[in-house]
């Protein structure tokens, strides 16, 4: 073992670092989790998720590093899991190339000490070849690219990393250079987290750096051509258990309470790394700047504050420290920390060393002309030798710099005020930058108004923050008074007008994401006010009516519908009146004539009726209801097209476009959804929403934003449908809106009552409001102007109805009474043909569900039949082995079975979530296959190594992450050469066998895609990082959200007892997923599921939007059958996507808000769908259950809607004879003994008369 350092090292300034760590449920206190195998938010890092052994780890659960041999430490040793254990580890590291490498065969085991409270650190950027030379080259180190290749040619391959040991010795010390001993703080941070399942990078811990450890070289058994340092280096820090230097975020305690109190929303407590410093908290280990470690600070001070309202702890000693630490850091900010980059942008050469010289001679000399680094730079210009021919700049730059105007020079040095990277200090300081960035301030406006930084960029890939430009115009307030910002930039204070429309946009984008169009005033006052700021910015109405006419052109003015002031993003207005003009003129407009016998068309689809009386009266409705809506969607300019899964939706298009066959346009915002409108209406040449508008500029891939430009319109499209509309955003819509040119017709077809979508709006939904007549719930068929539903089931027959009963509960549409009894009917161990039921309590117990589930349904011998579940992924077997092939030659491949069952989850990162059972099926069901792509290549491997975060190799089921074109496929002719966010598929590449040409070697994944059967698309090892999403993640569990707008034959649905992300929607969605059996698998009672089927629980009604009118938010509880309604909290919704009575419930329907409200006005107290238990112990769910103390007499008021419906008035009559039995009579035969049976009806239309009812009430609660 040696230790050294290089002399050749540059020394840095002072800077703060990131250390990044897993999660442990033990606090990082040097023990193995106290329950390893729950423990999935650390099977986000590579390394874990491959090495993790639950086996080993749950045998040693709680157990101290210490007391476990080297072999038996837990996976997280080497990423920082213990970096608070308060004893010494001795550990032991090989080289990774050692044991299979001859350059490296006489390198031996490494003895590596990690000191209590201490944490071992990687700088993995700076070894990354790649980014080691730019890192060198601005820098001014030693590095040859010549010396590196040397090295890749001795040991056979190219690594991707640094090899040389002067290039890694020079790197590493430079790179520790800047940390100092009480000076840099360090900030421990974990990628996932249990309390959140956003792809959050979350701030664990915070103290200083207290030593730094020396670089270290590998230990040899014997001489060797070849040397290299250890990476890993130790730093020691401050944070103890007393909070006296340093703290830890009490997460822990934050989720125990969150368990006890619903109240609690464990997400309010996170300190989330702002996303324009991600790359600072990337890649291990990285230098934080002064200004995020500010930002960092302020949030977590912010938090701390939180917390101390809720737990016991010494979060004022912590807050304290804060305070000292955020005014030292203020200080060694100083006033220009983007001078480099700003130096840069103007065209220096060497501009960040120049910066780190002109900073040490000021630290020098600080008195005179060096106490200002802008009169040091003029010095510097007059005399280009004052820091020695390194940094002289030439003549040319010298004449530059003198000539450049005053407007000029002071932009650039505004700028420098910015913590700023250089590409973003040239894409505001370059004119042709700035222009190719979109960009329309000039010099002048951003001079006048730096937010404009801010309100300008927050588009690019790499925005600038508004935060970043906050710090800038108000740093330390010494640092103000040495260096104020001159006119007309400077500020008028922490209520400038500026910095105000400013942090009102960065709120209503975040509003955006969240799903808002807009915000209501009051709350963007409290959202402002509670912003991690320094100084905070001090808005009120009284400002806001002083300020908002500088709005423009970035905030618009609105209202609520109670007449409360409102803002709104500009762009999401004017999207919003688009949406709105297009739909109100089309439906005013001339409608489209024709005769064509739609009704013979749809019995040439169908054939001849049914002989069955029951299924021929069905089939009659359909074919009725079909015909009704292809009349209206041809006659109709814009129309919609809805309904659930299965009423036939895709079928009616099939038969319009067989009719407009020319200039049909098809839109589907996801792949999958693409493919199968192709398939079902027989027409080619359908697009992802992302495709189409990518061709018209009106989709930016880098960022995934979608505009309106107003140009560049697509010409010859006569009817537009896009399918699955219910995912579209309202800027997605807009902007394909913007993109046709005055189609003929306009259809938008789907569910309104799925998930809305991913961001902004549910514009769907509200089109759907808008055009729905409004007898809609009692109507057949139920059409409109501009409106088609379909409701009978077309793939079902009605005595095999059990999943669509279960899912209407949560469709939001009305019920009927007797839809109650599926709740009766399935529990726990219940089986149908279409339902299964389990139900699970640990997560052990979920997998061991799950794993019989899965032989069962899919038919495997046993629950460990290997090869029968990956002939179950489409792979084929010969001489007893599993092979995965693509199509070819008009056979089908693997990737056709991709659809024929699918484990869901709601959530990503939990002992439930996707992450953790995707893992679980990998290990349970494809041992063989991972030690086949875990051979040695000296064995010759004859499939791919396992790639990415997850390990994904041959004939694993996978999705794609992103929408990408890609060039790399085979056959390239008649490719799409696209693929698009949501494609699953399945690898089936490379394979090099006993025929593969010579020197094969399968290093890339290839992979063929359900949506594009036929084509194998090339996945190199390089583009899976362990820092950013993989290109490719595995698909045996996916999440509800990425299933949308697909199907699959069976779907293994898990459903946790405390979600917070379960809504309404959301089980809807899942519910509807499968076409031939759901299989359920829930924790606890299922009946509890009933509780998110409430309109409390609704996604889209927690979205405020103001497509068609505006917006009234009402304060609600759950409805009373919520049987936690005592415990969940206020919840705000948006008024006329709820049915709310005077008291305040929420009911499912418009008429039975009038019956509630009638009897509220007659003070007769009720509950609504209070459970029944019957004497049977059956439970049903009255609509209304009136108790008399006084005379002992129970009422039960069912109120029955669509009694026109066959199958509606079965199970009502189903239900009047459980009553019956259970000795709940009709009041006409004078009830029963455990009560009275009171009913009453919509009319035919469906009205509700009102008047009668209340009467009827009067007589009959007369002297209640």
């Amino acid at each position: 073992m040696r230790s050294l350092s290089s002399s050749k090292a540059r020394k840095l300034p002072v800077s703060h670092i990131s250390l990044r760590v897993p999660w442990h449920d033990n606090r990082w206190n040097g023990t193995v989790c106290a329950n390893p195998r729950s423990n999935a938010s650390c099977l986000i890092l590579p390394r874990i998720h491959e090495k993790r052994n639950d086996i080993q780890e749950e045998a040693y659960r709680s157990r101290p590093w210490n007391e476990l041999a080297a072999d038996k430490l837990p996976a997280c040793v080497a990423e920082r899991g213990a970096f608070l254990a308060p004893y010494d580890l001795e550990r032991w590291v090989e080289h990774p190339y050692a044991p299979h490498n001859p350059l490296y065969s006489h390198f031996a085991p490494t003895r590596l000490l990690h000191p209590a409270f201490s944490a071992a650190c990687i700088p993995f950027r700076w070894m990354r070849a790649d980014q080691a030379v730019d890192i060198a080259d601005s820098l001014g180190l030693v590095f040859s690219a010549e010396a590196e290749e040397r090295i890749h040619q001795h040991q056979g391959f190219q690594s991707g990393w640094v090899q040389d040991r002067i290039h890694q010795s020079v790197l590493l010390d430079t790179f520790f250079s800047s940390l100092r001993p009480q000076e840099s703080l360090c900030f421990f941070y974990a990628k996932q987290t249990p309390l959140t399942d956003a792809p959050r990078v979350v701030v664990v811990a915070v103290g200083r750096v207290t030593w730094v450890g020396h670089a270290q070289e590998y230990s040899y058994r014997g001489p060797g051509s070849h040397r290299a340092m250890v990476w890993e280096r130790p730093i020691g820090h401050s944070i103890r258990p007393q909070v006296d230097d340093g703290f830890v975020l009490p997460y822990h305690d934050i989720l125990e309470a969150a368990q006890k109190d619903p109240h609690l929303n464990a997400e309010d407590f996170l300190v989330s790394v702002p996303e324009e410093a991600r790359s600072e908290f990337s890649y291990a280990c990285e230098h934080v700047t002064h200004d995020t470690a500010i930002s960092v600070l302020l949030g977590c001070q912010k938090a701390l504050h939180r917390v101390a309202q809720v737990l016991p702890g010494p979060w004022d000693r912590a807050i304290q420290w804060i305070d000292g630490q955020l005014n030292r850091i203020w200080s060694m900010r100083g006033p220009y920390p983007g001078m480099a980059s700003a130096l840069a942008a103007f065209g220096l050469p060497k501009a960040t060393l120049l910066t780190y010289r002109i900073q040490e001679s000021l630290a020098v000399d600080p008195h005179g002309w060096k106490a200002d680094f802008w009169r040091f730079l003029d010095h510097l210009m007059d005399h280009p030798d004052v820091l020695g021919q390194e940094f002289a700049p030439d003549s040319v730059m010298v004449s530059k710099w003198k000539q450049l105007p005053d407007e000029r020079r002071a932009l650039l040095k505004l700028l420098s005020r910015f913590m700023l990277r250089a590409d973003q200090a040239a894409r505001f300081y370059q004119p042709t930058e700035r222009n190719k960035a979109g960009i329309r301030a000039t010099d002048r406006d951003i001079l006048e108004n730096p937010y404009v930084l801010y309100e300008e960029d927050r588009f690019s890939p790499d925005p600038v923050s508004v935060r970043t430009v906050d710090r800038g115009m108000f740093p330390d307030p010494l640092i103000r008074e040495q260096h104020p910002i001159p006119s007309p930039s400077a500020s008028a204070g922490p209520s400038d007008p500026r910095r105000v429309r400013a942090l009102i946009a960065s709120v209503l984008e975040q509003a955006a994401l969240d799903g808002h169009s807009l915000l209501p005033r009051r709350r963007i006052v409290e959202v402002v006010r509670n912003l991690d700021l320094s100084p905070p910015c001090p808005l009120d109405e009284d400002l806001l009516n002083m300020v908002e006419n500088s709005f423009d052109g970035v905030l618009d003015r609105t209202a609520m519908a109670d007449q409360e002031p409102a803002y709104q993003l500009a762009r999401l207005a004017k999207g919003a009146t688009l949406i709105r003009n297009t739909v109100e003129r089309r439906l005013t407009g001339r409608r489209h004539q024709g005769t064509i016998d739609w009704r013979k068309a749809l019995d040439r689809e169908f054939g001849e009726m049914p002989l069955d009386p029951r299924e021929r009266s069905r089939e009659e409705r359909a074919r009725h209801e079909k015909t009704a809506a292809l009349e209206e969607l041809y006659a109709s300019r814009l129309s919609v097209l809805v309904g659930p899964a299965g009423t036939g939706k895709t079928t009616v298009l099939k038969l319009l476009c067989q009719v407009l066959s020319e200039g049909v346009k098809l839109l589907a915002p996801t792949g999958k959804a693409r493919v199968r409108l192709e398939t079902l209406t027989g027409l080619r040449g359908a697009q992802t929403l992302a495709q189409f508008l990518l061709s018209v500029d009106r989709y930016d891939p880098e960022t995934g934003r979608y505009r309106m430009l107003g140009e560049r319109k697509v010409q010859g499209v006569r009817t537009l449908i896009i399918d699955e509309a219910s995912m579209l955003t309202e800027e997605q819509l807009a902007s394909v809106l913007d993109a046709v040119e005055s189609p003929e017709r306009i259809i938008l077809v789907g569910d309104p009552y799925q998930l809305p979508p991913i961001g902004v709006g549910r514009p769907f939904l509200d089109i759907v409001r808008r055009l729905r007549p409004d007898d809609a719930a009692v109507a057949f068929p139920k059409v409109g102007p501009g409106y088609a539903e379909l409701t009978v089931p077309q793939r079902q027959r009605e005595g095999g109805l059990d999943d669509l009963l279960l899912a209407q509960w949560f469709s939001g549409r009305p019920l009927d009474p007797g839809a109650d009894e599926v709740w009766e009917r399935m529990g726990t161990g219940y089986r149908s043909d279409r339902v299964r039921i389990e139900v699970w309590e640990t997560e052990d117990q979920l997998l061991e569900r799950l794993r019989i589930c899965l032989a069962e349904e899919l038919k495997l011998k046993d629950p460990h039949d290997e090869q029968g579940f990956e002939k179950s992924l489409g792979g084929q077997e010969f001489k007893g082995r599993i092979y995965f092939h693509p199509s070819r030659n008009g056979r089908n491949g693997a990737a056709s079975c991709v659809e024929s069952w699918q484990i869901l989850s709601p959530v990503r990162a939990a002992p439930h979530g996707v992450d953790a059972l995707n893992r679980w099926i990998q290990e349970s069901f494809r041992r063989s296959a991972r030690r086949l792509a875990e051979a040695p290549e000296r064995r010759r491997r004859v499939v791919p190594p396992p790639l990415g975060r997850q390990g994904i190799i041959y004939g694993d089921k996978v999705i794609a992450t992103r929408n990408e074109v890609r060039g790399k496929v085979y056959p390239p002719d008649g490719a799409l050469r696209y693929v698009a966010n949501g494609e699953v598929g399945v690898v089936v590449g490379q394979y090099c066998g006993r025929n593969a040409r010579p020197g094969c070697r399968p290093r890339e994944l290839e992979v063929e895609f359900s949506s594009q059967v036929g084509y194998k698309y090339t996945f190199e090892r390089t583009e899976f990082s362990s820092e950013s999403d993989d290109l490719l993640a595995l698909a045996y569990a996916l999440t509800v959200h990425k299933v949308q707008g697909s199907e699959f034959e069976t779907t293994f649905l898990v459903l946790p007892r405390r979600c917070p992300i379960l809504s309404r929607e959301l089980l809807y969605t899942a519910l509807t997923r499968h076409r031939r059996k759901l299989v359920l698998l829930v924790q606890g009672d299922f009946v509890d599921l009933m509780r998110y089927s409430s309109p409390y629980h609704s996604e889209g009604a927690r979205r405020l939007t103001n497509l068609f009118e505006p917006p009234l938010v009402v304060d609600l509880q759950p409805v009373a059958a919520d049987p936690e309604m005592e415990q969940n909290p206020v919840r705000p919704l948006q008024d006329g996507l709820i049915h709310r009575t005077r008291r305040g419930d929420l009911v499912r329907s418009k008429s039975e808000v009038i019956l509630a409200d009638l009897l509220w006005s007659h003070s007769i107290p009720y509950h609504y769908e209070k459970p029944l238990l019957g004497h049977d112990g059956t439970v049903r769910f009255p609509d209304f259950t009136i108790e008399d103390a006084d005379t002992g007499r129970v009422i039960y008021w069912e109120h029955l809607g669509m009694m026109g419906d066959g199958a509606y008035r079965t199970r009502w009559e189903r239900k009047k004879e459980w009553y019956r039995r259970m000795g709940v009579l009709p009041l006409e035969d004078g009830g029963g003994p455990a009560g009275i049976l009171v009913t009453s009806e919509d009319g035919p239309d469906g009205s509700i008369d009102a008047a009668a009812l209340d009467e009827r009430i009067r007589e009959m609660f007369a002297g209640w």
